[in-house]
């Protein structure tokens, strides 16, 4: 694969070059500190996909987003994690958007060939749905196989009723570790809020055609961008 870093911050161009090279399957990583060098380095034809911040001086990356998508894989890798940027994004053609932190190098080696195949990759956000995505899975689809061993050790913990804060001092996780768990275990379970989770973790979620199903009279949390906050 060749990469195109795209940040105007210097430190995380550096390390995210220096990990990414790291990657068996990475041939080259190179840089560039706006949205213009962007277009023009993607312009010389040889590089496999872009990792685009979103906020940069000058033209940033949604403005470039279009240029770009015609002519490479684009995934936006940013700290932005405002919901109308991740449409505006998405909609424009980006393969995924992956918010800094929420993946370690290897996971995000794994989203850039998840994304060249075709796939698209949401990381560190509220699960995104666009108009034209399928509903998500009906609750109860799921079972406890689904998840990996650190995601059910954090279903666990939230069964017991304890908060983000909590179950990150007790797993020695921090806040948004935890977040990030919880964002996937949602997606896998199909469910919404946390005592929908509870619900199908413990097996006593209704069925689809039974009131409450797929959450509904449960009490969804605060929505952020239209999505239930774990």
């Amino acid at each position: 694969m060749r990469i195109l870093v795209v940040d105007d911050n210097a430190l995380i161009r550096l390390g995210l070059r220096a990990a990414l090279e790291e990657l068996d399957d990475v041939e080259s990583v190179d840089e560039a500190g706006d949205g213009q060098a962007a277009v023009d380095r993607v312009a010389q034809g040889d590089v496999d996909v872009v990792l685009l911040d979103v906020r940069m001086p000058g033209r940033d990356g949604l403005s470039v987003l279009p240029e770009l998508v015609g002519r490479t894989t684009v995934v936006m890798l940013t700290n932005t994690d405002d919901m109308a940027a991740v449409n505006e994004a998405m909609r424009a053609g980006a393969a995924g958007y992956v918010i800094h932190g929420s993946l370690e190098p290897a996971g995000i080696g794994a989203a850039i060939r998840a994304c060249l195949a075709g796939g698209r990759v949401v990381s560190g956000l509220e699960p995104w749905v666009s108009p034209a995505d399928p509903p998500p899975p009906a609750a109860g689809v799921a079972s406890r196989d689904d998840l990996s061993a650190r995601e059910a050790e954090i279903m666990d913990v939230v069964a017991q009723g304890l908060t983000n804060t909590q179950i990150a001092r007790r797993l020695f996780l921090s806040e948004k570790t935890v977040k990030n768990h919880i964002n996937r275990i949602f997606a896998k379970l199909g469910v919404t809020n946390r005592a929908h989770a509870v619900a199908v973790w413990l097996g006593t979620a209704p069925g689809p055609g039974d009131p409450g199903a797929n959450g509904t009279g449960m009490g969804p949390g605060p929505l952020v961008g239209g999505a239930p906050r774990p």
